[in-house]
């Protein structure tokens, strides 16, 4: 009752005099994890400015976490299947360090799914994006790893290294033109939806009534999950896309399948996403109140688009308890007077660890994961001759995406027998 005479219903503003808060955030598969409280609990949420909704993943909840006045309802977003059922829950708190939100909306999804822990290798309990954006300046820092929101009153313009443009909102999801270049006959302006929450670096929505259609190279792919089940399409290159003077050279282009995009058609202006993979290339600024964006491009602006070269995507499937042997020595001086000699007693002590366990979700076809004889299922054992555990997930997908023509070695566990693979990286396009 305290915060009624500040805040209307569903704002987050800071707490007291603050203009500003600054929050570090991790990097998971390209996208930003930040902390939250929601009803006192700590959580880690993606911070997606493509989401209309605050949601989160039924799995992994702990019954601690009380959610206020629920209803069951009905969900429906990208993917080729039905709405799925979630609980609609209002009035909760939620609290980022000085920032605070009082009559927030979350939403609740069931399901495995929409296990991002697993696929991230850090628990992950759920995304937030508009809800929060909407009542700062949000400067994002891909970089220092830092987020800062602004209060909009006191925030000021940029230096000159940025770049201004315009952004609209359709469903309060923030779109920007961009020049869509296929081949170098094939030109086409483009809305595309600004979203931090896609790992990829371009989407297009294949339209055969405009010409925006794939007209070069591809392989088929699972792209993602999206509310309403599997997204599938076709990965290939384009000859470049800019934004404004930006221009950016043979991206990586997932062209997503008509049925698995019904639901974003409905806007039908909207021809694709520009993802994590081509934002986190800049600093940005994000101006929800005054509908802008601000670019800054970093040293990593011009590094090269690329695909997994060894067609493997992993997840975190458990943990494993790993003995540590610690070795100490002791010297004993021995009794010279008795033409005793000089010993050294070594110590043996240990202890154990908890340590996590990959497995392979998912193998594309043709791939040289593939063509080697790796399946899914399998367990990863050993990578390069090096133990898996001692490796961070992210360590191993950067392996994947390493120099054509380098090395992978794979020491797998399937069906409680040990089996070795070795493949060379390749580029699938």
């Amino acid at each position: 009752m305290m915060f009624s005479k500040i805040f209307s219903q569903s704002e987050m503003r800071f707490i007291g005099n603050n203009t500003k808060q600054k929050i570090s955030f991790e990097t998971n598969n390209n996208l930003i994890v930040i902390p939250i409280l929601l009803n006192g609990k700590k959580l880690s949420f993606i911070l997606d400015s493509g989401a209309s909704r605050t949601i989160i993943f039924g799995v992994g909840i702990s019954d601690s976490l009380v959610l206020n006045d629920s209803k069951k309802i009905l969900l429906r977003g990208l993917g080729s299947g039905e709405p799925i059922e979630g609980i609609s829950s209002k009035g909760n708190i939620i609290k980022i360090k000085n920032i605070l939100g009082i009559n927030q909306t979350v939403y609740v999804i069931f399901g495995d799914k929409f296990d991002l822990s697993a696929k991230m290798g850090k628990t992950i309990h759920g995304i937030i994006g508009y809800d929060i954006l909407k009542n700062f300046i949000t400067k994002i820092d891909y970089r220092k790893r830092q987020i800062t929101f602004y209060k909009p009153s006191k925030f000021q313009i940029p230096n000159s290294k940025y770049k201004k443009f315009d952004i609209t909102f359709h469903h309060k999801k923030p779109y920007i033109d961009a020049l869509i270049k296929i081949t170098d006959t094939s030109t086409h302006l483009a809305k595309l939806l600004i979203d931090t929450g896609n790992s990829d670096a371009l989407w297009l929505f294949e339209d055969k009534r405009n010409g925006l259609i794939i007209q070069n190279k591809f392989f088929k792919d699972h792209i993602g999950e999206g509310l309403s089940g599997s997204i599938d399409g076709k990965r290939s290159k384009i000859k470049s896309f800019n934004i404004g003077s930006y221009t950016f050279n043979n991206p990586t282009t997932a062209f997503l399948d008509s049925t698995a995009t019904s639901y974003a058609r409905a806007y039908d202006q909207r021809n694709g996403s520009i993802g994590s993979r081509v934002l986190n290339r800049f600093t940005i600024i994000l101006d929800y109140p005054n509908q802008k964006i601000y670019f800054k491009k970093t040293k990593s602006f011009d590094k090269e688009f690329k695909y997994n070269r060894a067609g493997i995507e992993l997840s975190y499937i458990g943990k494993t308890l790993i003995r540590r042997d610690y070795f100490s020595s002791q010297t004993i001086i021995g009794n010279q007077q008795v033409n005793e000699t000089n010993s050294v007693r070594f110590i043996i002590d240990y202890q154990y660890e908890f340590k996590p366990v990959f497995g392979i979700h998912k193998i594309r076809p043709g791939s040289p994961a593939d063509l080697a004889g790796l399946k899914v299922n399998d367990i990863i054992n050993k990578i390069n001759g090096k133990p898996a555990y001692e490796y961070k997930l992210k360590d191993i997908v950067n392996l994947f995406y390493g120099a054509e023509g380098s090395t992978i070695k794979l020491l797998v566990e399937r069906r409680n027998a040990l089996f070795y693979y070795e493949f060379k990286l390749k580029k699938p396009l």
